[in-house]
């Protein structure tokens, strides 16, 4: 075994290929960009690179394509709260019997917790095994299935996103669905992010954010 983390980690990535058969995993490009996000994550968070993989809840003897998801939501995270303007930003390793968020951060002079989940591929309503498209496909949230998963997931997580004392609370929500990404634009991502907060009801110092990775990532309410 070699004491070079990313060469760990791509090792990591061959096994999930094997055992999934999904081509994704090997193409250079992706390899290079989840090398690179790592390696800026890194940086922006002041942590060593196993630190930093150990505190974004990577597990490297989990081979699923969920896995690896979920731990690219965290990553995908730490991106997203900069470019919001966020400072400090600090991912928390789990712990088994104390819930805790999966960040903190500051936001000016306001503390943050940070709560991470994703939306993917199995989320989707159904395709048609034959012509391989969507049937009745939603594109949006609301009375779709993506609705329901998202208010079912948040609800779960929302004792995690509590157990930090902070003034902002967020509930950040990493959609890996193509037909969602590819049919909204930043004004109907806005809608939706504003329209789940609402069915959540859970008070002003919350907040809902979508993470779409097209630049059509929001928050609602808008940070002050």
């Amino acid at each position: 075994m070699t004491d070079d983390p990313s060469k760990r980690f791509i090792d990591y990535l061959d096994q999930l290929h094997l055992k999934t058969n999904d081509d994704r995993l090997v193409e250079p490009k992706v390899r290079s960009s989840i090398l690179t996000k790592i390696d800026e994550a890194c940086k922006i968070t002041s942590l060593e690179y196993d630190d930093l993989l150990q505190r974004l809840d990577f597990r490297p003897k989990d081979l699923t394509i969920e896995a690896l998801e979920a731990f690219l939501a965290e990553l995908r995270a730490i991106f997203w709260l900069r470019d919001f303007g966020f400072i400090d930003i600090m991912p928390l390793k789990a712990l088994k019997k104390v819930p805790r968020p999966d960040f903190y951060a500051k936001y000016k002079d306001k503390s943050s917790t940070v709560e991470v989940f994703c939306l993917t591929e199995t989320h989707e309503q159904q395709r048609d095994s034959a012509l391989k498209v969507y049937v009745n496909f939603n594109p949006g949230f609301k009375e779709s299935k993506f609705e329901r998963d998202f208010i079912s997931k948040a609800a779960s997580k929302k004792v995690q996103l509590d157990s930090g004392q902070s003034e902002l609370k967020i509930m950040l929500c990493v959609i890996n669905s193509n037909p969602i990404i590819r049919l909204n634009t930043k004004k109907e991502m806005e809608g939706y992010a504003e329209y789940l907060y609402k069915m959540l009801n859970w008070g002003k110092n919350y907040h809902v954010g979508l993470l779409t990775g097209l630049k059509d990532d929001v928050i609602f309410p808008a940070l002050m």
